[in-house]
């Protein structure tokens, strides 16, 4: 009886799974035709003023355009489009673009990385990677507490760190973070960490994560030798 109990609740499971997959399918064509365009605009004359306001506007009009784009993404093959980038300046750029959130939490984004430090990679992608790991890491860490954004050179392979202070992930739901339309907030769709893995993989890369009650650690490598498709980024975007 217990047994029958078991694959009852798992198919239960499964079946409210895959409705949520469904139902964000719909939500995605939505998104692209209703949301994407009025933001494009909205980016594009607030660029176009001057003052904290308008930087803050464009921002967060980024960050909006960011979650739309997770939802587009998903399903959706991964081809990343692979040119020499600066790992320092991934990270730098990923702490700007997210400073005023974690200020009004005040929570301090650190950055360490090893100014030489370089990949082949594709740029947009890790970008987008970086900013669901570092958004969820917000999410997570109380006041008062600290996001680090690490990067360097281990042999053949680059590896970014990103580690939180917060109260860490249950031992049981880290085996299935990374699964689709999986969540640990309320908040979220659980679609992030989902297209975390999927662009990691992409770059023949690996991540792991490690959690305790001081802090949880996301870390990602990926082979420093992959095959540049485009010219390399001579600066900082």
């Amino acid at each position: 009886m217990e047994s029958l109990t078991e694959e009852l609740t798992k198919e239960r499971e499964e079946r409210v799974r895959l409705e949520r997959l469904a139902a964000m399918g719909e939500m995605a064509m939505e998104l692209a035709h209703e949301i994407r365009n009025p933001l494009g605009s909205i980016e594009l004359y607030a660029s176009m003023l001057e003052g904290e306001y308008a930087e803050q506007i464009v921002n967060s009009v980024r960050l909006l355009n960011h979650s739309v784009t997770n939802v587009l993404q998903f399903g959706k093959p991964i081809v990343p489009i692979k040119e020499l980038i600066s790992v320092s300046c991934l990270l730098e750029g990923v702490q700007a673009l997210l400073q005023p959130i974690a200020r009004q939490k005040t929570i301090r984004i650190l950055t360490e990385c090893d100014p030489k430090c370089s990949a082949i990679a594709d740029y947009e992608l890790l970008h987008r990677m970086l900013l669901n790991l570092v958004l969820n890491a917000l999410r997570e860490t109380p006041a008062q507490g600290i996001v680090t954004l690490e990067g360097r050179v281990l042999e053949d392979e680059v590896v970014i760190n990103v580690t939180d202070t917060g109260p860490g992930i249950h031992a049981d739901q880290i085996a299935h973070i990374f699964d689709s339309a999986f969540s640990t907030s309320r908040e979220g769709f659980g679609l992030g960490l989902a297209i975390v893995k999927r662009i990691v993989e992409s770059h023949n890369g690996a991540i792991a994560v490690s959690s305790a009650r001081t802090g949880t650690q996301f870390s990602v490598s990926i082979p420093r030798n992959m095959e540049v498709t485009r010219e390399p980024v001579a600066s900082c975007r």
